[in-house]
């Protein structure tokens, strides 16, 4: 795609979401369609910015996997939590696999390897010693996710200059779910909650969530075109490739 049409489609998709967020805080009126239309856009503007790629690929089925889960948190009503979780691991999953596919050595590679494993054995672990007959599949996913998610993060800011966009990205992404974590655990176990005073911290006059949620959708299609690097020399060091089912990228 030329620079000067990838800048136009790049200004008016940010110019959209910014629209819908700042919609989004100030109407009550069709808030969940709109908030899954804000990530159906996410995942179209990344579909314009194909390239045969495994970063690419990792992206745009990442982006979908949040789809799907936004449908079963945002806009099916019931809401089916656990549904939901299982979509945003495949998220996880999928960023995972863009990150280490940019790692430049078999050294980088089992250090992430060996630390994300665990992470996500601890996080299960005290999910089970903490809540013990109530550690039920909803919880053990949910730290399952969280725990890949904070791994994800760690790792993307060591590829900073790689793709610049995606650990703030991520970093909003885990914003929005510390926030929505903290809401339920405030509400589960502290009473008189809604008279505290971190009531209105967690709950302000906007939607709190969503302020970190939907710019983090919006830069993760975003980190593919601003600023990002291949690292093509990395690469070849490493003998990783960008195949379109991407198999030899996940080889130790």
């Amino acid at each position: 795609m030329k620079k000067g049409l990838l800048i136009f489609l790049s200004a008016l998709f940010i110019t959209v979401e910014v629209a819908l967020g700042v919609f989004l805080q100030v109407s009550n009126e069709y808030v969940p369609e709109l908030s899954y239309a804000s990530i159906v856009i996410s995942v179209l503007f990344c579909l314009l910015l194909f390239t045969k790629s495994l970063d690419y690929y990792c992206t745009q089925l990442g982006l979908l996997f949040a789809l799907g889960a936004d449908y079963f948190l945002v806009l099916l009503s019931p809401r089916n939590q656990l549904w939901g979780m299982i979509f945003f691991c495949g998220t996880q999953i999928c960023y995972f696999l863009r990150l280490y596919s940019l790692h430049a050595s078999r050294r980088a590679r089992v250090a992430h390897l060996t630390a994300r494993v665990s992470l996500t054995v601890i996080a299960l672990l005290l999910t089970v010693l903490i809540l013990r007959e109530n550690a039920d599949p909803l919880s053990l996913v949910s730290l399952f996710y969280y725990a890949n998610l904070v791994m994800n993060l760690a790792v993307s800011f060591t590829q900073f200059k790689a793709a610049p966009l995606f650990p703030i990205a991520l970093l909003l992404f885990l914003m929005c779910d510390t926030v929505i974590g903290l809401q339920a655990i405030a509400e589960s176990y502290f009473e008189g909650f809604a008279e505290s005073a971190i009531y209105p911290l967690l709950y302000p006059d906007f939607n709190l969530a969503w302020a970190f949620y939907l710019p983090s959708q919006a830069l993760i299609p975003l980190s593919l075109a601003v600023g990002y690097k291949r690292q093509k020399s990395a690469r070849r060091e490493s003998g990783l490739t960008t195949d379109a089912l991407g198999l030899r990228s996940i080889i130790v």
